[in-house]
């Protein structure tokens, strides 16, 4: 069964296609955004202009309702209008001149029994006689109509009387027209639309009457010659008489051509952006990623274990690759050429790169240290006691913690010829491996002339001398040689600066067996040591230890000290059930409680020894 690996299409094709495609969504986004802004932009401005037109005509109504009022009066106080109504018609000239200084109004003076007296010769504007007789007229005041026609009209009426009788009327007529004819000089048309809906052109062009909705203020459409419109509806009303509403049609086929244009552009400009954003990106991602190529052998080379390679930034200068075919070889040399000048990213990756090669190798040389130092650890464990229970009336138990992977402590106890025990504790000056290579051989001379004298301190001064004759590094150790007798309980050692042993009694009383500071070993030949003696009873506990017990610190500083180890030995030995590595072990979780933590600054060693009945 042959598995086909569809082939993935490559960083840099991706890149520029996820470019792509989110610029223009953000694109589309933004300009979905603009043209929701301007059309409510241009919803706000229309429902602006139709509050000023609302505001506009319903002042003008009520600006030519006291003009058609101030004429009506001038007429009713007019001489020639009482001889005619009571002389007969005759030509009232002086009425029309009123009339005609107020055009375009209609004007009409009647008698009570309806002969019309003078009336306005203005062609543009008439009255119709029909309006003289509706009942609902017959009150003077000013009111809206709607002719015959079906086109709006002020309509101003006032009686003529003489005392309290009426011997005539006056009606002067105002059409809507001519009202908003002086107010909006622009106008590409004026209709009205009346309760039945319908639209009744006035004056102007206007398109072909339609029915529209009520309630709609607003609207834009367009006339077969490519015309754009856009027409107002206000309504009509005075004196809280609603007659319908006027429509003001506006020509804004320029406007939108404009704006269209503007949007045109605006769409080309922003294909064009992305256009070249693209192109850019893609040729400074064909640049940017051409070094790459580079990185990537470095990286196999990483991972196959060479960590030797380094990247050369001349032009075309190829990467030398080890451990390959030749074919390989020369795919890896054509990745590798990368530009004179790479960018500062490229050439911080590359670096970046090169540290990480340095850094796989110092981890390496860190391995090996370490399996070093762990095998080193695991043969100076090695070299310490493996058995304790040396005699019946012996129960000793010793432990070291070394402060970093090896120690400069080492401790031993083992049986003497004449059935006595040795036991040593010691300290090499300093941590680390070197000490811990002193300390070893420290260790096998002190037990080689444990077997070669039985007095103590003639084993620590041949010890010295044969330190100081292998010790290029000047270093020194501290060193306690105990040679005990189990079944007298006689203690004979030689303390060369070390801590002085700690002796907890079976009756419950603490003592050190402090003595005359000595010298250390490793430093002279010419040093020579005392040996000192204590005895032990049934039941006596002995401490030894190095210094890293009571120098163990706290965080803040603080550190155990000698009493503090006396107090802690005693505590531990108050039940004599314990055992020396239940001791021990106690010693070593205080030193852990008291240090709360904070890291261990020296090696430790514990040594615990109780006779037995």
């Amino acid at each position: 069964m042959i598995l086909r690996i569809r082939k993935q299409p490559s960083l840099r094709y991706s890149i520029t296609l996820t470019a792509g495609t989110a610029l223009i969504c953000v694109s589309i986004v933004l300009i979905a955004y603009a043209e929701i802004r301007s059309a409510t932009k241009a919803h706000r401005q229309r429902l602006e202009v139709h509050k000023i037109h609302v505001a506009l005509i319903e002042t003008s109504l009520n600006l030519k309702h006291e003009q058609l009022a101030n004429l009506a009066k001038r007429v009713v106080s007019n001489a020639q209008v009482d001889a005619a109504l009571f002389n007969g018609a005759e030509n009232l000239e002086t009425v029309l001149d009123i009339a005609r200084e107020n055009l375009p109004v209609a004007l009409t003076v009647t008698a009570v029994s309806g002969e019309v007296l003078a009336t306005s010769i203005d062609r543009s504007v008439t009255i119709d006689g029909s309006l003289f007789s509706v009942p609902e007229f017959a009150n003077a005041g000013t009111r809206l109509l709607v002719g015959s026609d079906g086109a709006p009209a002020l309509l101003h009426h006032a009686l003529i009387r003489r005392g309290q009788r009426v011997v005539g009327h006056v009606w002067v007529l105002l059409p809507i027209a001519n009202v908003t004819t002086e107010l909006f000089s622009d106008l590409a048309g004026l209709a009205f639309r009346g309760s039945d809906n319908v639209l009744m052109p006035l004056s102007g062009h206007f398109p072909v009457a339609r029915s529209i909705e009520p309630g709609v203020r607003t609207v834009r459409f367009s006339e077969t010659f490519g015309k754009r419109f856009e027409a107002l509806f206000v309504p009509l009303r005075f004196d809280d008489v609603f007659a319908g509403e006027l429509v003001f049609l506006k020509e804004n086929t320029a406007a939108l051509a404009r704006e269209e244009l503007f949007s045109t552009l605006a769409y080309f400009t922003v294909f064009v952006v992305i256009l070249i954003s693209l192109g850019l990106l893609a040729r400074a991602l064909r640049l940017g990623f051409r070094p790459l190529g580079a990185i990537v052998q470095l990286l196999e080379a990483m991972s196959g274990g060479n960590t030797g390679l380094r990247y050369r930034h001349a032009g075309t200068q190829s990467l030398p690759v080890s451990g390959k075919s030749e074919n390989q070889k020369t795919a890896s040399e054509n990745s590798s050429r990368v530009e004179r000048r790479p960018h500062r990213e490229i050439s911080t990756l590359l670096s970046t790169v090169e540290s990480v090669g340095a850094a796989i190798d110092a981890n390496n040389a860190l391995i090996a240290v370490r399996e070093q130092l762990e095998n080193a650890r695991r043969i100076q464990q090695s070299l310490l006691p493996g058995r304790f229970d040396l005699h019946p009336r012996l129960d000793a138990f010793g432990y070291m913690r070394p402060a970093l992977d090896v120690a400069g402590d080492f401790l031993d106890i083992f049986r003497l010829d004449d059935a006595r025990i040795a036991v040593l504790v010691a300290d090499v000056s300093g941590k680390g491996l070197a000490p811990a290579l002193f300390a070893a051989q420290a260790s096998a001379i002190l037990r080689a002339n444990c077997h070669q004298t039985q007095e103590p301190e003639e084993v620590v001064r041949l010890t010295n001398q044969a330190l100081c004759e292998r010790n290029p590094e000047d270093m020194f150790l501290t060193c306690i040689l105990m040679i005990v007798a189990p079944e007298s309980g006689a203690v004979y050692f030689v303390n060369a600066g070390h801590c002085p042993p700690v002796i907890f009694r079976f009756d419950g009383q603490v003592e050190q067996a402090v003595t005359d500071p000595e010298p250390v070993l490793g430093v002279a030949r010419e040093f020579t040591w005392t040996t000192h003696r204590f005895d032990l009873k049934a039941g006596d506990r002995l401490l030894l230890y190095s210094d890293g017990f009571d120098e163990a610190h706290k965080e803040n500083g603080d550190m155990l000290g000698t009493a503090r180890v006396i107090k802690m030995f005693s505590e531990a030995c108050s039940s004599n059930d314990v055992s020396s590595k239940q001791l021990a072990d106690g010693l070593f979780d205080g030193i852990a409680e008291f240090a709360a933590g904070a890291p261990q600054a020296d090696d430790i060693t514990i040594l615990t020894i109780r006779l037995l009945n």
